[in-house]
């Protein structure tokens, strides 16, 4: 039988990996698992059953400015929508409670866009990803 725990985790306990490297800069981070489903309608007015279609993932990302112009430093001729990468999101807990991670596999930036407003002090560039799988808890 397996333990339930109600450990909720913080911004603080998160660490985001892409290519290896932590980032520092990372503001936010969101992934997105979905399924079509529908229902099975047959003889009578009530559904017979649940039915599944394709899944497909996205999500994104929000880094500084800085985290962006590093990643477009080394990416091929520059351009980050052609980078394809793994991102690691480990929430691990400073009280030593459990850690977990999850692998977001094959991710890939599907836009790009930088802007700033009177008073910023910083940059924020929120980058969409769309991916092919996550495994949780690894």
């Amino acid at each position: 039988m397996s333990t339930f725990s109600s450990k909720q985790y913080a911004w603080s306990d998160v660490s985001i990996s892409i290519g290896g490297r932590i980032l520092e800069g990372a503001q936010d981070v969101e992934y997105t698992n979905k399924q079509e489903k529908d229902v099975l309608r047959g003889r009578g007015n009530k559904p017979h059953k649940i039915i599944r279609g394709n899944k497909s993932y996205d999500g994104k990302l929000t880094i500084w400015q800085s985290e962006l112009e590093a990643m477009t430093k080394d990416a091929p001729n520059k351009d980050i929508l052609a980078l394809n990468f793994d991102i690691i999101v480990s929430y691990a807990p400073e009280d030593g409670g459990e850690t977990v991670t999850d692998v977001i596999y094959s991710a890939e930036f599907t836009e790009v866009k930088k802007g700033m407003k009177q008073g910023d002090k910083n940059m924020l560039v929120e980058l969409p990803i769309i991916f092919l799988d996550v495994k949780p808890q690894q």
